[in-house]
């Protein structure tokens, strides 16, 4: 995640920045390995439920290019806090990754679980969607990593 705003000011991108980053680092061991990436998710969930009433959810995804991994951490958009356990996929438990739509990818994991993320530019956050974290070069090198993948 970049940050474009010059303070810590509610609301801005170093502030929503440094939200997101507590949310990951509070249930990732060796956290500073990963890059940040908010995500929507739009196919199936990580958290296998599907509540009644939706969530205000989003994914932080973690990756790093060595060793190859990607760790979806779930957390509600409005509170900015952590929605449930996160899930870490590697080369061991991959099946594979395709680009079903531009900056939309299907990430299949070998249990059989297809989870779908679209990768925005910005990612609205915050009580009644009032913030915006500026993401456009974070989320053109993850979607890169995951087009990496899908050559695989």
């Amino acid at each position: 995640m970049s940050s474009t705003a010059a303070g810590d000011v509610p609301g801005s991108d170093v502030a929503l920045k440094a939200a997101l980053h507590h949310v990951f680092d509070t249930q990732i061991p060796n956290y500073g390995d990963y890059n940040l990436v908010c995500a929507s998710e739009c196919g199936g969930t990580v958290t296998g439920r599907r509540p009644a009433a939706p969530v205000p959810a989003g994914i932080i995804v973690g990756y790093r290019r060595r060793p190859v991994e990607l760790i979806l951490t779930p957390f509600n958009r409005a509170t900015l806090a952590a929605l449930d356990r996160p899930v870490a996929i590697d080369l061991s438990n991959l099946a594979f990754v395709a680009e079903a739509a531009p900056s939309a990818f299907d990430i299949a994991m070998s249990t059989g679980r297809i989870i779908t993320l679209t990768l925005r530019a910005t990612c609205v956050l915050g009580p009644h969607s009032a913030s915006t974290l500026s993401q456009d070069e974070d989320a053109a090198d993850l979607a890169s990593f995951l087009r990496d993948l899908a050559d695989l």
